[in-house]
């Protein structure tokens, strides 16, 4: 089995309909056999990215899209949301961000990763599902496999 940790920047292109990549993004998180992971980070960052796309004029009903990604992060859904446990998680992103380019948030999401998904993981392979170039370059150097 495989993991699949999706960023944010992918979770916004697979619910919204005629953003780049949404088709290819889709089908990998919703189609596929493999569970789908984020971090709790992704609920704002999501009613952010989509309210910003309807201010815009690139997404129509944002409320809409925003309920129905809730909806599917509630229990028995097909996105669950790993909680961010500051003792593991904070130390863990402060390393990222000293060490490597990369910005705030995707530090925060790759700790998740890292620790958090890890131990959910129990040893089977977790795969980066992103976006984001700088995050998705930072992935590869530490060893993450990436989509």
């Amino acid at each position: 089995m495989t993991l699949l940790y999706a960023d944010t920047s992918a979770v916004v292109r697979a619910y919204a309909v005629g953003e780049t990549d949404h088709e290819t993004l889709r089908a990998l998180l919703f189609e596929g056999p493999d569970p789908v992971v984020t971090s709790e980070l992704t609920t704002v960052e999501f009613a952010s990215a989509v309210s910003a796309a309807a201010r815009t004029g690139r997404v129509d009903e944002p409320h809409r899209l925003i309920a129905r990604f809730t909806a599917d992060c509630a229990e028995g859904g097909p996105v669950s949301v790993l909680r961010l446990v500051p003792e593991s998680v904070l130390p863990t992103a402060r390393r990222l961000v000293t060490e490597h380019a990369i910005r705030t948030l995707d530090a925060l999401h790759l700790a998740v990763l890292l620790t958090t998904a890890t131990s959910l993981a129990s040893g089977d392979d977790i795969v980066l599902v992103s976006r984001d170039r700088q995050q998705l370059r930072v992935a590869a150097e530490l060893g993450i496999a990436v989509a």
